[in-house]
């Protein structure tokens, strides 16, 4: 018996339906350090009706996270397109824990592999999660960001802060570098 293997398989009922989805129909595995008591308990959490009401709030603050962490990116995103692109990640990565600052990087590198009718998505992408790099935690300063734009970064950019998608956005290749002051945040300087 460990109560970390029961809270881990806990936590992933709640976070991941597919998980509680193959739990009531095929148990648990067989090598899962649980003792009868705990397989019972947990099989009972899993065919839970309420448990469908913590799988909805979980996605909702799932994607709150998202939109919270990469607020640009969903912008230009907006609507259905935002939503089927959300959809399709999580269809290929399901929840793994409630640390969501990797999740929107391992977001930003899905879209990132992405074709894009957008000219602006991989360069707003890009800046967002070198934005997140630094962020991330560390027990050293983390190394210098760089991101190449093609476009204006300050007429792309700017727009997206304010929830406007932005049109015609002037070519200006440039490259903007990332470091944290001493307070902690980031300082971006453009290059030419």
């Amino acid at each position: 018996m460990s109560a970390a293997t029961f809270q881990s398989l806990m936590a992933q009922l709640v976070i991941d339906p597919a998980f509680c989805q193959r739990v009531q129909a095929s148990g648990f595995p067989v090598d899962a350090d649980l003792d009868a008591r705990e397989r019972q308990r947990l099989w009972h959490i899993a065919a839970s009706p309420g448990l469908d009401i913590n799988h909805t709030l979980h996605k909702g603050f799932r994607f709150g996270k998202l939109r919270a962490l990469l607020p640009l990116t969903c912008a230009l995103l907006q609507g259905p397109r935002l939503h089927t692109a959300v959809a399709r990640f999580w269809a290929l990565h399901p929840p793994r824990s409630f640390y969501f600052l990797p999740e929107a990087i391992e977001f930003c590198d899905f879209l990132l592999a992405q074709p894009t009718h957008s000219k602006y998505l991989h360069e707003v992408v890009g800046f967002e999660r070198a934005h997140l790099e630094l962020q991330r935690a560390r027990t050293d300063e983390p190394p210098p960001q760089t991101v190449h734009f093609q476009h204006d970064p300050c007429k792309l950019l700017g727009p997206l802060a304010q929830g406007k998608v932005p049109l015609g956005v002037p070519l200006q290749t440039c490259t903007a570098v990332g470091t944290l002051d001493g307070q902690g945040q980031a300082q971006w300087v453009l290059q030419s």
